[in-house]
């Protein structure tokens, strides 16, 4: 079953990051440093593919709930939180 993560890391460390953040699935970039993932893998399965040769870097990965949400945003992210909602 498909789940969504938040994931985040330092806009400077983007570079290590993402092409690899980009295969796990469906994706939106919101923020520099910040991207909504929907994967069938856990936060630890995703750490585990993006902290390869980059141990060193922070990042942070965190399941989210898409059904309750509010804010003001880019219509992007928007649009990609309604499509995804249709199937919780």
């Amino acid at each position: 079953m498909k789940k969504t993560y938040l994931i985040q890391f330092k806009s400077s460390d983007a570079f290590f990051f993402e092409s690899k953040v980009k295969t796990l699935g469906s994706w939106v970039k919101y923020f520099d440093d910040n991207w909504i993932v929907e994967t069938t893998l856990t936060a630890k399965e995703i750490y585990d593919k993006l902290s390869v040769g980059n141990t060193d870097k922070s990042i942070f990965i965190i399941q989210l709930d898409i059904s309750n949400y509010w804010g003001r945003m880019n219509s992007k992210l928007w649009d990609y939180l309604k499509l995804r909602r249709k199937y919780k």
